[in-house]
């Protein structure tokens, strides 16, 4: 059974259809131990998430929860980083394989990873269904 991913944020702005643009603050872990007077003030940043086709009624400063499953998470880890590791490294081991030159089979290696992310791009509007967030009001 999946759980929900949820962060609290604010309501920034109301679009047409629907749509709504909700600001979160994301904190790096160190922000809440103890050591939080260590950390510098770039290790908290705003993260605005636009959410689509919400129904409900929200006004512009409301507080609400944003949430995201888990299992999508988890795709967008695979897509982001696991995938693309793969690809560079199983394209080094062949390259290897075949040239004892290191400089181009890493740059045969990096090069492959321009097509992937450029195939990402063009499918965004389908990984954007796949990963979409919810709204809750906060009570």
């Amino acid at each position: 059974m999946s759980e929900d991913v949820s962060r609290s944020g604010v309501v920034q702005e109301i679009g047409a259809n629907g749509k709504v643009k909700v600001s979160i603050i994301s904190k790096a872990q160190c922000v809440s131990c103890q050591l939080n007077n260590s950390c510098s003030s770039a290790d908290v940043k705003e993260k605005v998430i636009e959410i689509d086709n919400f129904g409900g009624v929200l006004k512009i400063g409301e507080m609400v929860d944003v949430s995201l499953k888990e299992s999508a998470g988890f795709k967008a880890l695979f897509l982001g980083y696991v995938l693309p590791f793969l690809i560079l490294f199983i394209t080094l081991i062949i390259g290897t394989k075949f040239s004892s030159n290191e400089l181009y089979v890493g740059l045969i290696a990096l090069s492959t990873l321009v097509p992937y992310y450029f195939a990402i791009y063009l499918m965004q509007n389908v990984i954007k269904k796949e990963f979409s967030f919810f709204v809750h009001k906060q009570n």
